[in-house]
């Protein structure tokens, strides 16, 4: 299976631990394609709200000239999409959010009801799986603010199934991977399945 992990440059160096490659290193061990990208929101124009990528080029950002574009087509051709966020006041750090926000090609302008709310319909016939991992939180209302805000980002996706993994110290890094190793080697496989 093909995991996209998209990383904030902080990642690589968390309290003198490398982050991405531990968590690399895990998807990898439970016999999963990874591709890692370090995602530099410095890089990233901001979205003008143009909505070209749903009329004029649907699916494709009309900003050609940096990242997005090919960080969207490997993300839908992924099964799971894990994104590794340090907490900025409990959600996305700077350079994962500047991805997200240019990611709105992936979704189509037309809305649907799901679950009795409105979403944009789906633009594509499936959505990776969706797994979040925050690191660094300094309250329990970060975390929280943080668990919310990726289950809502995998509901407006429309992701079959999404996770979520709190890391608020170095010290809980290892039973925070091997919960993702449970998780990719159980519950992703059940879910493509289905």
């Amino acid at each position: 299976m093909k995991t996209l992990i998209l990383c904030d440059r902080e990642s690589s160096s968390y309290d003198n631990v490398d982050l991405s490659s531990e968590i690399q290193t895990t998807v990898k061990k439970s016999n999963y394609k990874a591709k890692i990208i370090e995602v530099n929101g410095d890089e990233i124009k901001p979205c003008i709200g143009c909505f070209g990528c749903w009329f004029k080029t649907p699916g494709l950002c009309v900003m050609r000239e940096d990242s997005p574009n090919e960080i969207a087509r490997k993300e839908i051709q992924s099964d799971v999409l894990l994104l590794v966020s340090k907490f900025s006041y409990g959600g996305f750090s700077y350079d994962i959010k500047s991805f997200l926000d240019r990611s709105i090609p992936n979704i189509s302008p037309f809305f649907e009801t799901v679950d009795g709310e409105i979403h944009h319909k789906m633009r594509y016939d499936r959505f990776p799986i969706m797994i979040s991992i925050g690191y660094g939180a300094y309250s329990s209302e970060e975390n929280q603010t943080f668990i919310n805000l990726a289950k809502r980002n995998a509901l407006n996706m429309q992701a079959p199934k999404h996770f979520v993994f709190i890391i608020d110290s170095v010290d809980e890094i290892d039973i925070n991977l091997k919960s993702l190793e449970n998780v990719l080697n159980f519950e992703v496989p059940k879910c493509l399945r289905q």
